[in-house]
């Protein structure tokens, strides 16, 4: 156990290349000493309380505005902690006011439950934020401290974290991005490089970067058509075009190498070498597959802008992509036909009567009511019930061990510290697991609370475990109730959706085809984004509502693969109808590819996309023919096709009226 768990430490230490990290050591040294000096401040002094918060709120702050460069996460820092501090602050002020903290939570729990139509750090800082506003204003913690004590210990607490992200990232403020767009080299599937396009946005558009992403986009296209090509054609050209595939993979993770680099003087031989010679070198058919340019052609993009490695701001979007973005989000979700809407106002529901439970109960022992509550009906599940009982076992289980262990250990206070500096050391595992982050939050929330009772640790622990379990319930009753209620979709039609899904995105794709050859169809092209936007986000809650054993089978992992290839296709579109005009030509060919194979043509190829100055049309241009292909390809198997692009129909026949209610 002891050699696992150090293991783990050193490769959390090291760097991908497994050398040691001083970054990463640095950072795990300015926790150990934060930890220890709060533990013994709030010992000596007896300012636990402030130290918790503190604590605390820079776990809130690091957890919702890093994960990116340094210049992004400053920017979301400024806009995020200052309304953190104030919740924190405000949180156990308002306790004491049932109704206002009863509509503060509710508030926003709704809000932070919609932001997930924008964005995967959108909904990262929602979730955050949420829990942040549950764990001031209904756990206690704070409420027997002045109100200046509270602004000191959250604003401490959010300049800790200001100053370990500063103190991290200024030796390499870009390692980030440059990390996120060297991943699209390595990690195939729909979605990476608009990961990886968002982080280079925010980072402020680099040229350099923008070709490599602009060289790998068109490598991955043609990558996925290779692949799609193999599936048609007989044993023998498969296992050749595969072939070429892996040796093309090789060549790129060479690449992504030199992409993560601070600097590169030269490639090594293994990265410049021709991907087909190996294969075409072992005999068989010697002809070269049209796609094998596409490929090379991305890894010429990529080698050169490597080595030059030029500085200089790209092209910016067209001005309103910001605005139109959120208003298209609000006309999409804020209606009932929309789940995530559905999903936000169902833990809402579940919220205000945790809340009043919590009144009815007036009890220290039911702080942990509302957090295991959240657990059970976390935000990111939407419209599915499925995972809720094993969530609501795990939660008063750990509750129950985690009561024995304090009747049983002593100096059970230490834990606290403990989680909150494990905490600090996995930011990346909370930020992908909000189950992680609340499980957290219950074990330091349940510690600190039961050591302040001045009762039997026995019906300590008791109490604690049932009131848990009472909030859990509550979220089961809850949402359970509102299926009958708000109008969800307990029997989704798989098939139906993802057809009215290609619709919707398709007609999407149309309206900026026709856009750019100057029809002026702009309330046209907003209803068909609303549209897609919404459609595309209820695909991606469908899963879930199929999953009901907890393993996931073929029809959900096609399912799954079908929505976040068409999600990410929606983004590429609504992304490029923000490009400047003279841009969007170099999009037009794979625009009318896109259409073809979501149309259902049994084709897979890649058209030219000019390569010039505009590497931020370009990277969307071929992502969209990716996208389309890994779109495609999962489709075929929601649909049932045996045989891998077989031609089929998509009926464009309208079912509903483009103006959205």
């Amino acid at each position: 156990m002891a050699t696992s768990v150090m293991t783990k430490v050193r490769q959390r230490m090291a760097t991908e290349a497994g050398a040691p990290d001083p970054r990463q050591r640095q950072f795990a040294v300015l926790v150990l000493v934060a930890v220890v000096a709060g533990t013994a401040i709030g010992w000596l002094f007896d300012l636990h309380t402030p130290a918790l918060l503190a604590g605390l709120t820079a776990v809130f702050a690091l957890v919702a505005s890093g994960g990116q460069s340094l210049r992004s996460d400053l920017h979301r820092f400024a806009w995020f902690t200052p309304a953190l501090v104030l919740v924190m602050a405000i949180g156990p002020l308002a306790s004491g006011i049932p109704v206002l903290a009863g509509l503060l939570v509710a508030a926003v729990v709704f809000g932070t439950g919609m932001l997930p139509a924008l964005g995967e750090y959108y909904r990262i800082g929602g979730q955050t934020f949420a829990a942040a506003t549950i764990v001031a204003t209904t756990t206690g913690i704070g409420g027997d401290q002045p109100a200046w004590m509270l602004f000191a210990a959250a604003g401490g607490g959010a300049a800790f974290a200001l100053v370990l992200r500063v103190l991290v990232g200024l030796s390499d403020p870009t390692r980030a991005t440059r990390v996120a767009v060297a991943r699209t080299l390595l990690e195939p599937g729909p979605g990476v490089v608009e990961l990886a396009a968002s982080a280079w946005r925010a980072d402020g558009s680099s040229t350099w970067l923008g070709q490599v992403l602009a060289g790998a986009s068109r490598f991955r296209a043609a990558r996925e058509t290779l692949l799609a090509q193999a599936q048609q054609s007989d044993r023998t050209e498969a296992e050749r075009l595969r072939a070429i595939v892996a040796e093309a993979d090789a060549v790129a993770a060479e690449l992504a190498t030199a992409v993560r680099s601070r600097a590169c003087t030269g490639l090594p031989p293994q990265a410049r070498r021709d991907p087909a010679q190996a294969v075409l070198a072992r005999g068989g058919r010697q002809d070269v597959p049209a796609a094998l340019q596409g490929v090379n052609e991305g890894l010429d993009r990529i080698r050169a802008a490597v080595v030059r490695r030029d500085d200089t701001a790209a092209t910016p979007p067209a001005p309103g992509a910001r605005k139109e973005r959120v208003l298209g989000a609000v006309r999409a979700h804020l209606s009932l036909r929309s789940s995530l809407f559905r999903h936000a106002l169902r833990c809402t529901l579940a919220v205000s009567v945790g809340m009043v439970v919590v009144l009815l109960i007036d009890d220290p022992s039911a702080s942990s009511l509302l957090l295991a509550l959240y657990v059970v009906l976390q935000p990111a599940a939407r419209d599915s019930m499925t995972g809720a009982l094993e969530r609501t076992g795990g939660a008063v289980l750990g509750v129950v061990l985690l009561a024995l262990v304090i009747t049983t250990v002593p100096g059970a206070f230490l834990l606290v510290p403990l989680v909150i500096g494990g905490m600090l050391m996995n930011m990346e595992r909370l930020r992908t697991d909000s189950t992680a982050l609340l499980g957290c939050l219950i074990v330091v929330t349940v510690v600190d609370q039961a050591m302040k009772l001045d009762r039997d640790l026995v019906n300590v622990a008791i109490s604690f475990a049932a009131n848990t379990a009472v909030g859990a319930a509550v979220a089961l009753i809850v949402g359970y109730v509102s299926y009958l209620v708000l109008p969800s979709s307990i029997l989704p039609d798989v098939r139906g959706s993802v057809r009215s899904t290609v619709w919707s995105v398709s007609e999407l794709l149309r309206s900026v085809r026709a856009a750019g050859r100057g029809v002026d169809l702009r309330a046209a092209l907003q209803s068909a984004h609303v549209l897609a936007l919404r459609r595309t986000q209820d695909l991606l809650g469908m899963p879930a509502l199929l999953d009901g054993t907890g393993e996931e089978t073929d029809d959900d992992r096609a399912t799954r693969s079908a929505a976040i290839a068409l999600d990410a296709l929606r983004q590429d579109v609504a992304t490029l109808a923000f490009r400047p005009e003279e841009e969007r030509a170099v999009a037009v060919p794979a625009l009318r590819a896109v259409d073809d194979m979501l149309a259902g043509k049994a084709t897979a190829t890649v058209p030219d996309v000019p390569a010039g100055s505009a590497p931020a049309t370009e990277l969307l241009a071929s992502s969209l023919i990716e996208n389309a292909l890994h779109a495609r390809a999962a489709i075929d198997r929601t649909l049932g096709y045996d045989n891998p692009w077989k031609s089929y129909t998509i009926s464009f026949v309208r079912t509903e009226r483009l103006h959205i209610r």
